[in-house]
Formats: structure tokens, sequence, C-alpha cells
């Protein structure tokens, strides 16, 4: 298990300076919670608000969070669109437990840095960064 998270975080390190990577993932991560959103329902609103945070802080304008906190958020949000990882997806509910786990501890670990983006981009109602 330690290579696969060891082989997504690499994956993370990369394409993190790529705003188009950043932003095909970010386009999986919506289309896999619109398939699953029952399962994903109790993290759903802080996933979104993640990869949001990650689309802002790709385009520069927020950069009140750790580059080591981003690749870890992109390292997950890898984690969380493969299909084929610790638990395939493709076993009916178990196979989304582990992704839902992964998730769920970024989401715990980050919770004041996901409040802090949240509260700026409150006070920056002008930029969206809807998918």
């Amino acid at each position: 298990m330690q290579k696969i998270f060891d082989n997504i975080y690499k994956k993370a390190e990369r394409i993190i300076t790529s705003g188009t990577a950043v932003s095909k993932l970010l386009d999986e991560v919506f289309l896999k919670i619109g398939e699953s959103s029952e399962m994903f329902y109790k993290i759903q609103d802080s996933v979104i608000a993640l990869t949001r945070m990650t689309r802002a802080w790709v385009k520069g304008d927020y950069k009140n969070i750790s580059t080591k906190s981003m690749i870890a958020v992109v390292a997950a949000l890898l984690y969380f669109v493969n299909p084929l990882d610790f638990i395939p997806d493709f076993i009916p509910i178990i196979g989304q437990l582990d992704d839902i786990f992964v998730l769920g501890y970024l989401i715990r670990i980050l919770n004041k840095e996901i409040e802090r983006f949240m509260a700026w981009e409150k006070e920056n109602e002008t930029i969206k960064y809807n998918p």
C-alpha cells in the first residue's frame, strides 16, 4: 500500500505545476463525485472546496497554503479518481471505502486550511472557481 501512496505522491509533485493536468484531474473528481454522490455525501462539500482551492492555487490567486499541503491534496484527489487503487472501485461499496478514508483523513488534517480558503473565497466573491 505504501508503494501506491509513494507513486501517487510523486505523480502529484509532477503535475502540480501543470494547470492543464490539474484541471483535467479536477474534472475527473467532479465526475466521480457526481456518479457516487450517495457514498460521498458527508465529505462532498469539503471535496468540492478542495477542488476550488486547488484551482485557485494553481491559477496563483490563492497562496495561503503550502506547496507541500497542495501536493497532498492533489495526491489524495489522484487516489480518489484512480479506479485501481488499494481496493479497486469496481468492487461494490467496499471499493469506495478506501477513497472515503483517504479523503476524509485529508479533510480532517486540512480542516483549518479549508475553512481559511472558504473565508478567503467569500471575501473575494468576484473570483469564481466552479468546475
